[in-house]
């Protein structure tokens, strides 16, 4: 006697992507899903970063992904090269960000390290520029900004952090 029996497959589908970008002077890597960061090489301070808030699933990488952006990075430094030669003489037509969005990463407690983040959507071309400031005084030290993700509509998203800590 043979069993029939029927299988039900779900599908889920999730949107991810691995963004690299580099200027003269500075690049990023990031790996993402749903549009959200799950890592960024930091290549002001020389190592990966996994800026995902305490409340979710932990998603780690690989040993060695903040090496292979580090190499990345001359592969995009030369492209960048050969492109800027190529287009240097089209004229660029602008778009202004959106509002940005300004949020904590974690729970605010007084005098615990947190991270403000400034999600700057909607603008074209990349990069845009992120300020960030205390009692009118611009502050760079625990700041950082990824490399611009780009959107489907052809504009580009960007994402800045402040690491702080919370005083009265």
């Amino acid at each position: 006697v043979m069993k029939m029996s029927k299988l039900l497959l779900h599908m889920i589908l999730h949107e991810g992507g691995q963004i690299g970008g580099c200027s003269d002077s500075d690049g990023a890597m990031m790996y993402t899903l749903e549009g959200e960061e799950l890592w960024y090489a930091d290549f002001k301070s020389g190592r990966g970063v996994e800026p995902q808030p305490d409340f979710i699933d932990h998603i780690s990488f690989n040993p060695g992904t903040y090496e292979a952006a580090v190499a990345d990075q001359q592969v995009c430094r030369n492209n960048l090269q050969v492109c800027q030669q190529a287009m240097k003489d089209l004229p660029v037509e602008k778009d202004p960000p959106e509002i940005p969005m300004i949020y904590i990463r974690d729970t605010l407690e007084l005098k615990v390290k947190n991270t403000l983040i400034c999600h700057v959507s909607g603008f074209y071309p990349a990069p845009v520029e992120v300020s960030w400031t205390k009692n009118g005084k611009n502050v760079t030290d625990g700041s950082s900004i990824n490399v611009p993700f780009p959107n489907k509509d052809g504009s580009f998203t960007q994402i800045s952090r402040l690491e702080f800590i919370p005083q009265l």
